[in-house]
């Protein structure tokens, strides 16, 4: 059966922390008028068939008929409200991914939606576009970076019709700037060949790559900023802390923190927060951390400290060791991006409206 397939390709790539981490990456597959999406608050890693949502396909197509408002909470609220009433009788108390509608625009059987750091490598890259097509021509298809939702939605669109009309074929690879790679095939074995076809000729042109082994930090200061950490953040506070090599270096000086200071993508978003509190010296996390919140309307989840390494805060451990998976994931994307021009962070528009998207405040939640 269909559904069976497609639990079992979701949840192969899922459980590979090359390919996906925490709630991240989606999948679908297509049975006439139904299509089988992820729903969120599920994980690819260890979804079963009562975790996607049935939707209608043709209802889904109506949204890209209609007109919405320009105002960004306008839009999204009228196109979420469509993309609810497209699901099938009995899914209710179910709610899709937030990218069901990219999902719907290709004709193919399944559907893999990742962000793997090696991808986003190229993705999150100054010259990223310009080797895309170097490497993958006519190939695979990029998007520019642009607001998620709808909008993102109506742009791919346009773009899937324009390139079928230049090529007479559907496209089924798709590189979305500072957000990750999809892929769409008839068959699980073809989405497989596709996904390891495109990593294979990104890794042959990466020069470098992080280094996560154990750093040489300063232990004594290490305790004390966890200590001050603790008391900032309060008792209930969980405080997951990783000396790598790699984020000892990015916690070197401004410059080398500057790297990896603002969003690579989404995911860091929801699940780090946009940007990390840094210090250089012990007795500044309270006096930083304050001017944070000021400055954000919420706590941080990251903090970078010279000499000693990361360390994520959360009111839960896996929300704090989330935390650090995600910015591990971002000090990848950093390192792999020197391979191909440097690294070229979210804007901080699209920083804002992530924060803000109500959408993704779901996900995180869940």
């Amino acid at each position: 059966m269909i559904i069976d397939e497609l639990v079992g390709f979701s949840n192969f790539y899922g459980s590979n922390e090359e390919l996906v981490l925490a709630g991240g990456g989606n999948t679908s597959a297509k049975d006439g008028d139904i299509m089988y999406i992820k729903g969120s608050g599920t994980r690819l890693c260890d979804i079963t068939a009562d975790g996607f949502v049935k939707m209608s396909r043709s209802k889904i197509a109506e949204i890209f008929t209609k007109t919405y408002p320009d105002n960004d909470k306008e839009r999204e609220a009228l196109s979420l409200k469509d993309l609810m009433d497209a699901k099938l009788p009995g899914q209710e108390n179910k709610r899709p991914s937030v990218e069901t509608t990219l999902h719907s625009l290709f004709p193919q059987r399944f559907v893999l939606h990742l962000h793997p750091a090696m991808v986003n490598g190229i993705t999150c890259a100054k010259n990223g576009k310009e080797w895309a097509q170097k490497l993958f021509g006519e190939d695979v298809l990029w998007i520019d970076a642009c607001k998620p939702g709808y909008t993102l939605a109506k742009i791919c669109c346009d773009t899937l019709k324009e390139y079928k009309n230049k090529n007479t074929k559907d496209a089924d690879i798709v590189l979305l700037q500072n957000h990750g790679i999809f892929i769409a095939d008839d068959t699980v074995e073809g989405l497989g060949d596709k996904l390891y076809s495109v990593m294979a000729k990104i890794r042959a042109e990466i020069n470098d790559e992080s280094d996560f082994s154990v750093g040489e930090f300063d232990g004594d200061k290490a305790q004390e900023i966890f200590n001050e950490i603790s008391e900032v953040f309060g008792e209930d506070s969980v405080v997951t802390f990783e000396p790598s090599a790699v984020s000892l270096e990015f916690a070197e000086d401004d410059d080398s923190i500057s790297k990896v200071y603002k969003p690579f993508n989404p995911d860091q978003v929801v699940y780090c927060k946009p940007y990390p509190v840094y210090v250089q010296n012990k007795g500044e996390i309270a006096d930083k951390v304050n001017q944070y919140k000021t400055a954000n309307g919420f706590l941080p989840k990251i903090i970078f400290v010279k000499a000693c390494g990361i360390y994520g805060v959360d009111y839960s451990q896996k929300g704090s060791e989330t935390a650090v998976a995600l910015f591990n994931d971002a000090m990848k994307i950093a390192v792999f991006a020197e391979s191909f021009g440097g690294g070229k962070p979210m804007s901080d528009e699209l920083t804002d409206f992530i924060v803000n998207w109500e959408a993704e405040s779901y996900r995180s939640k869940q």
